[in-house]
């Protein structure tokens, strides 16, 4: 099985484009997903082929780094719609894929290297699931906080002390709060009507340099509390990306190719 590795805003991503699963993709994604031992990367991606009769180029399967399936990833598509175009598996610049969630948009924006490319990912709608006051936290310096659906569950909590907050003992309580299936915990500030700072917790990865669906989720509420327009950058540590609210919620980025692997299947 080959791997080719990828990064979007310092999201890393192994993906592999077979014709169906590995039998134990879990395994798999736990096993090359560790940097120790295996590859090192945020999530494992499978493209497999679209169900019948869908008008997706492929389908878009994500297995975090402890091996959970997780429904949807920002960086995770635009990475994957590079793996697509450098194997040729497509040959024009927009196309839909397929995931778990219902079928995405992709746009390539612009080819700037032989291993980089622009890459514009819809991501869908939002939906404000519930806006928390700072008095439901016990950490000092949580402004307000908002849990948001988009595909996948987050937790975006804007504090005053946004460098020295401690985010990771707060996100595992957090994530525990949200069982089963867990929650995306970031924090944010808002810099103008067209700027936020983010900083990122992952289930299933832990504290990690960017999130493309934590991105749009902070863009969205933002925009819901009156505090930003349409079209905000997010600066996150590992890059910026552009969050774009009309119908639908985009996210436009780089996509970079590391390198490649041979690999067992599983």
């Amino acid at each position: 099985m080959e791997l080719t590795r990828h990064q979007g805003l310092g999201n890393v991503f192994l993906i592999a484009l077979l014709e169906e699963l590995p039998e134990n993709p879990s395994e798999a994604a736990r096993k090359y997903c560790d940097s120790v031992n295996g590859i090192g990367a945020d999530g494992l991606i499978f493209g497999t082929p679209p169900s019948e009769n869908s008008d997706a180029i492929s389908r878009f399967n994500l297995f975090n780094k402890d091996g959970g399936r997780a429904e949807l990833s920002g960086n995770g598509l635009r990475c994957f719609a590079q793996a697509l175009f450098m194997s040729s598996k497509v040959s024009k610049f927009d196309f839909d894929v397929e995931t778990d969630v219902g079928l995405r948009s992709i746009k390539i924006e612009e080819l700037s290297t032989e291993n980089e490319m622009k890459v514009n990912a819809e991501i869908g709608e939002g939906a404000l699931l519930e806006v928390l006051e700072s008095n439901c936290f016990e950490e000092s310096g949580v402004l307000r906080a908002a849990k948001v659906d988009i595909g996948n569950p987050h937790l975006l909590v804007e504090v005053e002390n946004f460098e020295d907050f401690e985010l990771e003992g707060f996100a595992i309580s957090e994530n525990a709060k949200a069982a089963p299936l867990g929650i995306n915990v970031h924090l944010i500030e808002i810099d103008s009507s067209s700027s936020i700072r983010m900083r990122h917790w992952e289930r299933g990865v832990g504290i990690t340099e960017a999130c493309g669906t934590g991105a749009c989720a902070a863009a969205f509420v933002a925009s819901r509390w009156g505090q930003t327009g349409s079209t905000v950058t997010v600066h996150m540590p590992g890059g910026s990306g552009v969050i774009s609210i009309d119908e639908s919620i985009s996210l436009s980025g780089p996509a970079v190719f590391i390198d490649r692997h041979e690999v067992d299947n599983g």
